[in-house]
């Protein structure tokens, strides 16, 4: 026997993102509302509509068009020197997968003071968060949401 179960999501959207909005506030000094939370099909969907609004292209089709972004690796203590009138954004990693690295709360704080001063917004991809190892706690970006604009990737599938 086979069950199926159909939701109107429409419907019920404003309860599914509520849910997220608290979900996602638990770790947070602030709470999140449910217009904060954005969901896509996968993260790859998510950074791609983070940075077609960063490119300031009209429609995420156009995108396609415009994806000569220049990436930057960088130490953090030299990135105001590489950073300038065209630089939109701080991508970090973080964790970088669960056995990788994992950024203390001063490094973090430090990511967030930078990008505070160059006025550029920090993207976070926190989708191994909930499977971080090791010595550091896992540190929210979002915890710096009052200093500087974050915008936090995360996933249900890790």
């Amino acid at each position: 026997m086979m069950s199926l179960l159909i939701i109107n999501v429409e419907a019920h959207s404003l309860a599914i993102f509520q849910a997220i909005a608290e979900y996602l506030s638990h770790d947070l000094p602030y709470k999140l509302s449910p217009d904060d939370a954005f969901v896509t099909s996968g993260c790859t969907q998510a950074i791609d509509v983070a940075l077609s609004m960063l490119a300031r292209v009209p429609n995420l089709l156009n995108f396609v068009a415009f994806r000569h972004l220049e990436v930057r690796h960088f130490d953090l203590d030299a990135v105001e020197a590489l950073a300038d009138h065209n630089t939109a954004a701080m991508v970090i990693v973080n964790p970088g997968n669960p056995c990788g690295n994992v950024y203390t709360y001063q490094h973090l704080k430090k990511i967030a003071e930078t990008a505070k001063r160059l006025k550029i917004l920090v993207i976070a991809d926190e989708v191994y968060g909930l499977l971080a190892f090791g010595a550091n706690p896992f540190v929210l970006m979002g915890v710096f949401g009052s200093v500087v604009p974050v915008l936090t990737l995360g996933s249900l599938s890790k």
